[in-house]
């Protein structure tokens, strides 16, 4: 970098309160021969859009004012986490009812009056509905690695070196398996032609995704007005983690706008999907059927079917997670005494989410609280119509500007496929001499008794055998197999397999004295790869 000669100050830009840039410049007499050095800052703004994964979205009732139903926020998330503990299976279904709830839009965040006047608050721009302990680090490390062109300023100033999170990528292999493309200087420096600021559109994770993604455009629509006059153009980047990449997709490919005609598609420049289960993933029958067994998350959302089948079986959202058409067949395995039952044969639907007998149906209709029949019925039809042509209808649509990346570690083991092991026979009428065979010596008991069954275990009464559920152990994620999160288009600009774990995908980690995350670091190359089809703002 050339020194500054002895006449030549560097003047700090400045910004009014529409975001555009000004200089103060000083008073001088004209023989001193003063240079005044205006470093030209980005003006032009592409907003990007981060949409949250199933439960990443604080909620609250819209039947209560001001009651928090959903968050992880200190210390009302401490409350909230310890209520939800001793919660009956109808006080959850009461309070996660996809009907009686909302987006709070009021969550902790990770302020920055750094990023005033250039963009809104944080605030404004929607931070405050993302879980904070999901996502509040990650949000902010990315949109420090989005507004690292103060690093260059400083570099002007002081006459440093120090390299953006941008220029560290240059040349930089991060082994994609489908379109690996290390960043350009080139790149790098036409990105720096633009501003990123980094928005978050939290949704009602029980809701259909379908009806998220009418939310999502009603946001977009406010995002793109906010930076009137300043846009490069009239579109946005949307950022995805998990079951966010499917309300981005049914928004880009299937949502139409009825008053202008256009697709969702129309309004974004390009989409960055993160760990997303692009065909559904049997973790979402494992947690229906045993709830979730997670040590202290468990506690909160239910680790058994009594506490958690009647929140799932009334939410569009969590079912439309479940493995479509497109997974496959052969998925859940039943141990029998002539070898391995499997199922689907050749329909998930009908074969396992709307069996109404077999005993490792997805739904027990006993469990479903209310008027029995009227909630089955319920239940089918949402099956029927509201699952099944979400799943179907997104199958195989990508916007074509599609980045993506998805778990692929043996150290966060997935299911791939299920397996209900048999574990014990249990007598159907039991007293007191064969309980305490069962039970063990030193039992005290009644004449007698039942023999509860754990929450992670179902029993056949047909064949009088206990079954216990057990995960395939495949490479994943954790929650979402290799197997769905790769994403098979021949279309896609790049596809990443990392080892990262399903809720923390974007955490950074930094904190903890590493490098930053290749989840990171790949969606940041993939914003700037997005805006290089952008011209220069200005060129003709």
């Amino acid at each position: 970098m050339a020194q500054r000669a002895d006449n030549e100050i560097l003047i700090d830009p400045q910004y009014n309160d529409s975001g555009e840039v000004y200089y103060n410049l000083p008073n001088a007499r004209l023989d001193k021969d003063l240079i005044a050095n205006c470093p030209k800052l980005a003006e032009k703004v592409v907003p990007v859009i981060f949409l949250p994964g199933v439960m990443g979205t604080n909620l609250r009732s819209n039947a209560i004012e001001n009651r928090v139903v959903w968050t992880s926020d200190l210390p009302v998330g401490i409350d909230t986490a310890a209520g939800w503990v001793f919660k009956s299976s109808k006080e959850r279904k009461q309070m996660l009812n996809p009907k009686t709830t909302e987006v709070d839009w009021q969550g902790s965040i990770i302020s920055d009056k750094r990023e005033e006047p250039r963009f809104a608050s944080r605030r404004e721009r929607g931070w405050g509905s993302a879980l904070f302990k999901s996502y509040g680090n990650a949000l902010n490390d990315l949109q420090l690695m989005l507004n690292d062109d103060d690093i260059l300023l400083r570099n002007l100033k002081y006459g440093k070196t120090q390299p953006t999170a941008r220029q560290l990528l240059i040349g930089e292999n991060l082994n994609a398996e489908t379109g690996e493309s290390p960043l350009t200087a080139d790149e790098v420096k036409h990105s720096y032609d633009f501003l990123f600021p980094l928005h978050v559109c939290g949704y009602n994770w029980l809701q259909s995704n379908a009806d998220s993604a009418v939310n999502l455009h009603a946001y977009i629509n406010k995002v793109l007005n906010m930076y009137e006059g300043r846009l490069a153009v009239n579109k946005v980047i949307l950022v995805t983690h998990s079951m966010g990449g499917l309300v981005a997709r049914y928004y880009s490919e299937i949502f139409s706008d009825n008053a202008t005609g256009k697709k969702g598609r129309d309004y974004i420049l390009g989409i960055v999907h993160g760990v997303m289960p692009d065909r559904g993933s049997p973790a979402a029958y494992r947690r229906m059927k045993i709830g979730e067994q997670a040590p202290g998350f468990g506690d909160v959302v239910g680790n058994s079917a009594e506490k958690l089948m009647p929140v799932l079986a009334q939410s569009p959202g969590p079912l439309q997670l479940l493995p479509g058409m497109a997974y496959g067949t052969g998925w859940l395995r039943i141990e029998q005494e002539n070898g391995v039952e499997t199922y689907p044969k050749a329909n998930p639907y009908e074969e396992i989410y709307l069996e109404e007998k077999a005993w490792w149906r997805l739904c027990e209709k006993e469990l479903l609280l209310g008027n029995t029949e009227q909630e089955w019925s319920a239940y089918t039809q949402r099956i029927q119509h509201v699952v099944y042509d979400f799943i179907e209808g997104l199958n195989g649509h990508y916007h074509p500007n599609t980045w993506a990346f998805y778990g692929y570690s043996n150290k966060y083991a997935s299911d791939e496929y299920l397996i209900w092991k048999s574990v014990r026979w249990y007598p159907k009428e039991v007293n007191l001499s064969s309980f305490r065979q069962l039970a063990g010596p030193g039992v005290t008991t009644p004449d007698k008794v039942n023999i509860p069954v754990p929450p992670t275990q179902r029993q056949d009464t047909v064949l009088n055998k206990q079954y216990e559920l057990l995960s395939s152990g495949s490479p994943g994620d954790g929650t979402v197999p290799a197997k769905s999160g790769r994403i098979a288009w021949s279309g896609i600009k790049n596809l990443l397999a990392a080892e990262v774990d399903h809720e923390g995908a974007y955490v950074s980690r930094v904190e903890m004295g590493e490098e930053m995350s290749v989840a990171l670091n790949f969606t940041l190359r993939a914003i700037v790869k997005i805006v290089q089809e952008l011209p220069e703002p200005g060129a003709s």
